[in-house]
């Protein structure tokens, strides 16, 4: 058991909001901060001197000229003030990274799971956390994202069919065995806060990411909230239907965007027709290479792909959208088409929504874990000052 410090004071909405604005954007002068929240200089002032108090912040080392006058010493966040874990749990095995508070990975590890039962997987988390925090005294909470319905705001799993569990109390379970702070989000949406803040989407306060890989899923940021739905269950695109007459998914059901775009029914389509088993890579690999069948599928799926994201940028209006997770490969190999159908399905009164394609490594799952538990700390802080 851990007893740590809080890493951030007691926080106002208007205090937490410019911390937010200098961990997104990074070392900033007092005049652009108090500018950029809507503050008065007096104002932004005592918020600053509060957070120098408390460590948060200090001088950074670099000079921002300003337009008239001295030049302005920017402040900046102290990232190592605290560090947070970050766990992604899949079947069979747990990946865990270490972050500091601008989600810089500082350590990682994969450690498999000898059962998948809650209390086992439990015990595992407490087993890598413990260790984590005797080389690092500075971790401060814990994060876990796992695909399928999670609702942050229960603290619970509502269903994950990888580990077949129902209404398990997680949060409460990893609280009590380590004694830290802990939350539980799906791993998409984790994935969609940490772009949010820390990569691809830093700065823009509505986007949607699509993650192609295994399964499908998509995150989504409305006016720079995360979008989780009643009961977690938000960005669950799987199934939405693309044709009458296509694969059939593990569910049964034919032509959904899974049936189409996941990896699974990919290399399953490609392996059963040239009737010799082949990767995911392989199939990229081939259809780059004008192999027919190769080419129809992937083609296919960007299709699909075009489809979920027009479907989804009909329903949200973003700035953007993403294309990230372990199959992005194909997206940018299949951009053309998905830009086409994406444009085809929009309504025709919105302008053409930028496709953006994101890098993706697996540890990144377990970044927005981390990222999911800084942001939990800080909403936790902003509340405590209410």
């Amino acid at each position: 058991m851990h007893k740590v410090g809080r890493p951030f004071p007691a926080l106002s909405e208007a205090s937490g909001s410019v911390l937010v604005d200098l961990l997104v954007h990074g070392p900033a002068s007092r005049a652009d901060l108090a500018r950029r929240s809507g503050l008065s200089p007096a104002s932004l002032t005592r918020i600053i001197r509060s957070f120098v108090d408390a460590g948060l912040v200090s001088e950074s080392e670099a000079i921002s000229p300003q337009r008239t006058g001295r030049p302005s010493q920017p402040m900046d966040v102290n990232a190592d003030l605290a560090h947070l874990v970050g766990i992604k749990l899949s079947a069979g095995q747990l990946n865990m990274v270490t972050t500091d508070l601008r989600a810089k990975l500082l350590s990682e590890r994969t450690v498999p799971l000898p059962a998948s039962d809650p209390r086992s997987v439990v015990a595992t988390i407490a087993e890598v956390v413990d260790a984590a925090h005797a080389a690092d005294r500075s971790i401060c909470a814990v994060g876990v994202s796992l695909a399928g319905p999670v609702s942050p705001r229960s603290e619970s799993v509502h269903t994950s069919p990888f580990l077949g569990w129902t209404d398990v109390p997680l949060v409460a379970m990893i609280r009590e065995q380590t004694g830290l702070p802990a939350v539980v989000e799906n791993d998409v949406r984790a994935l969609t806060a940490a772009e949010h803040w820390f990569g691809a989407a830093a700065g823009c306060s509505d986007f949607v990411l699509i993650t192609i890989g295994v399964g499908v899923g998509c995150g989504i940021v409305v006016d720079d909230r995360l979008v989780d739905g009643s009961n977690g269950g938000s960005g669950q695109v799987g199934h939405i239907p693309v044709t009458e007459w296509g694969p059939l998914c593990e569910r049964g059901h034919r032509g959904c965007v899974r049936s189409y775009l996941s990896s699974t029914s990919i290399v399953g389509q490609v392996s059963a027709a040239v009737g010799l088993a082949v990767d995911y890579q392989q199939v990229l690999d081939m259809a780059r290479d004008g192999n027919p069948i190769a080419r129809r599928v992937v083609e296919e799926a960007g299709r699909a792909l075009g489809t979920v994201i027009g479907t989804i940028a009909t329903v949200t209006a973003p700035a953007k959208v993403i294309v990230s997770g372990e199959g992005v490969g194909l997206a940018s190999q299949v951009l053309e088409i998905t830009e086409r159908y994406a444009r085809a399905v929009q309504h025709w009164s919105l302008p053409e929504v930028p496709i953006e394609i994101a890098p993706f490594t697996f540890t990144e799952w377990a970044r927005g874990a981390a990222v999911i538990a800084l942001r939990h700390q800080l909403s936790t802080a902003v509340r405590s000052d209410a």
